[in-house]
């Protein structure tokens, strides 16, 4: 139980508040905010505030943005309640998108977005094979080192992968998933000029994922998207679910930017 200290008004946890208050400023001023920003709006202390938004961008529901030492609300946080909306176009759709590459293919489709030096999973439909591809909801990779990963980062320039490679193999240096930053640039370029990315094994052993990327015009959002599947079934497939997974992303876009 709370502490009385750590209440307000009708029972109400003081941090849970300002929480949420932080997240309905986001949505009042509909753009990115800075710290002093998000403290000058809700006449919070700054220790706290700091301490808050750290935590959200660590659980995935806020991105921090470097540059500018700012934070915007993560594609994970807009999916959250996305499915009481009903809406035509939007996540809902992207979420309908999946359930039929689901039924198509009958593997694993994952979605995620980039977080930092970080590939965060933000929603997962399985597979019904017993012998299946597996991740938790909102699991994170190095960027660099899985293939959606690789996909986002050929959103950027080549001069702005490189210093995320960096940043991540200085902070982690001991990582197992730990790239050469020339090797990630390479994979960078080839999923590019391809405009997918394939792995076999990358992150787990005789696994193996089709991953690409997924505009969003409405919502101007780019996400990742991927099957997922042991490699002795996704290799006898293989060029059937990449196409599969391209026409039904571009079919998705041609019909999301006409919305």
């Amino acid at each position: 139980m709370a502490d009385k200290d750590d209440l307000i008004g009708d029972g109400v946890v003081k941090s849970a508040a300002r929480v949420v208050e932080i997240l309905e400023l986001f949505e009042a001023r509909q753009s990115a905010l800075s710290i002093n920003q998000i403290v000058e709006g809700l006449k919070l202390p700054q220790s706290s505030v700091s301490s808050l938004v750290k935590s959200l961008v660590i659980l995935g529901y806020l991105n921090r943005i470097d540059d500018t030492r700012t934070f915007t609300p993560s594609e994970r946080l807009a999916f959250l309640g996305h499915w009481t909306l009903g809406k035509p176009r939007g996540m809902e759709a992207v979420q309908v998108m999946m359930g039929e590459l689901s039924e198509t293919t009958g593997e694993a489709i994952l979605l995620g977005c980039r977080s930092g030096t970080l590939l965060r999973y933000v929603s997962i439909i399985e597979s019904p094979h017993v012998l299946r591809f597996t991740l938790n909801l909102n699991q994170t990779r190095p960027i660099q080192s899985c293939g959606m990963g690789i996909m986002l980062l050929t959103l950027l320039a080549d001069s702005a992968v490189a210093p995320l490679v960096r940043r991540f193999n200085d902070e982690v240096p001991d990582h197992p998933l730990k790239r050469p930053e020339s090797q990630v640039l390479e994979d960078v370029r080839r999923g590019r000029a391809q405009g997918y990315f394939e792995t076999f094994g990358m992150v787990t052993q005789e696994v193996g994922t089709i991953s690409t990327v997924l505009p969003l015009p409405a919502e101007g959002r780019v996400l990742g998207i991927g099957i997922g599947g042991p490699l002795s079934r996704l290799d006898k497939k293989r060029d059937w679910l990449r196409q599969t997974l391209m026409e039904k992303v571009a079919a998705f876009v041609a019909a999301d930017g006409n919305s």
